[in-house]
């Protein structure tokens, strides 16, 4: 999905409250790390991801797969993914 600049801001501003919640290291982008992502974004929609040197996939393939499976990755500042998933059903979601 196309945001703005605006939108992406505040995404930005959103995401970096949290810690880097995932890290994609030796075994690389695992179903169970997938699903683990999909958990916290159900309940928290944005979310980090850090892709350690001893990744066996780059940093850009990783956003790729999870673009793939409807995970917006909206941001990448060296080795961290910012990422946005929409939960309509929060009670209190994010509103772009």
């Amino acid at each position: 999905m196309n945001y703005t600049g605006k939108q992406k801001a505040k995404l930005r501003s959103l995401a970096n409250k949290h810690k880097v919640m995932f890290q994609i290291g030796q075994n690389g982008l695992t179903d169970n790390v997938i699903n683990n992502i999909f958990d916290y974004l159900r309940k928290h929609e944005v979310g980090r991801i850090t892709v350690l040197k001893t990744s066996p996939i780059e940093i850009d393939e990783v956003m790729y797969k999870l673009n793939n499976l409807g995970i917006d990755c909206f941001y990448k500042i060296g080795k961290i993914i910012l990422m946005y998933k929409e939960n309509v059903n929060l009670k209190d979601r994010i509103k772009l």
